[in-house]
């Protein structure tokens, strides 16, 4: 299990799993490598493309919704209280990318 950090000269470190960090660059058209840059111009398309994926998210899971808690196991509610959406992981990187747009500086991650 390998982990990602994110930095940013305008926001406070984010340290995510691996494959989290892996989603959310695919994501956005990056991929992880050993160390890569998200530059000050291509920030807003990164933020975009992030919150597009999360309301994509938000439309398909709210169909979810439609399911009468009754007819789950227990297991099924247990997986189903316990599930992480995309949003909520992808929230500080959201919020990263924001904050390097506003000073205009790159988005790094590593290891």
């Amino acid at each position: 299990m390998s982990i990602v950090k994110f930095r940013s000269k305008a926001a406070a470190e984010i340290i995510m799993l691996g494959e989290h960090a892996d989603m959310l660059l695919k994501i956005i058209g990056k991929e992880r490598g050993e160390r890569g840059v998200i530059q000050p111009q291509d920030l807003s398309e990164a933020h975009a493309k992030l919150v597009a994926a999360v309301n994509r998210d938000k439309m398909s899971r709210s169909h979810e919704n439609e399911v009468d808690p009754h007819d789950l196991t227990p297991r099924e509610r247990e997986v189903q209280h316990n599930h992480v959406t995309l949003e909520q992981q992808a929230y500080p990187l959201l919020k990263m990318l924001e904050e390097a747009q506003k000073m205009e500086v790159d988005v790094h991650w590593g290891f």
